[in-house]
């Protein structure tokens, strides 16, 4: 009686399980190609370098950026903060009314822009005298920007 309960299963021949596996990885292979997937971790898309300039200088400045396409000339006006985007080069500059700030050669740390497979943020603040310093270059997309009055104390945040 103990033999009729249990179940006896044949294994699958190699022929069936191979097809299968192929199907199987077919599928994955059109999943991902229509989801826009590289391998490269931004979905096949340019990767942006997001620069927040904040102006605090009594005059607008010019920000320059020079890649493997040069982008067109930016102006920002006095007392602001806005982000401006590039599209990640190696190498790149970044240059506040004709002074260069930013040299991926020099100022990068090893591995960033790690080919341009991701975002960069970068915060490029612009003194009262118009001399311009960074914080540091580093993986991500979201910059937030600072109130007015922490750096323009004469208008309100």
């Amino acid at each position: 009686m103990e033999k009729m309960r249990t179940l006896h299963r044949r294994p699958r021949p190699i022929g069936f399980i191979v097809p299968r596996a192929a199907a199987m990885l077919t599928s994955i292979a059109i999943l991902l190609a229509a989801c826009g997937g590289d391998g490269g971790g931004n979905g096949g898309t340019a990767s942006v370098l997001h620069a927040l300039v904040v102006n605090a200088s009594d005059a607008d400045v010019t920000i320059s950026y020079t890649g493997a396409e040069p982008a067109e000339d930016q102006t920002q006006t006095t007392c602001s903060a806005d982000t401006h985007d590039f599209p990640v080069a190696d190498p790149f500059t970044l240059s506040i009314d004709g002074k260069t700030v930013i040299d991926s050669d020099v100022d990068l740390p090893d591995g960033i822009p790690n080919q341009g497979e991701s975002d960069l943020i970068v915060r490029v603040d612009v003194a009262k005298d118009g001399t311009a310093t960074f914080d540091r270059v580093r993986p991500g997309s979201g910059v937030q920007k600072p109130s007015k009055a922490a750096y323009c104390p004469t208008l309100p945040g």
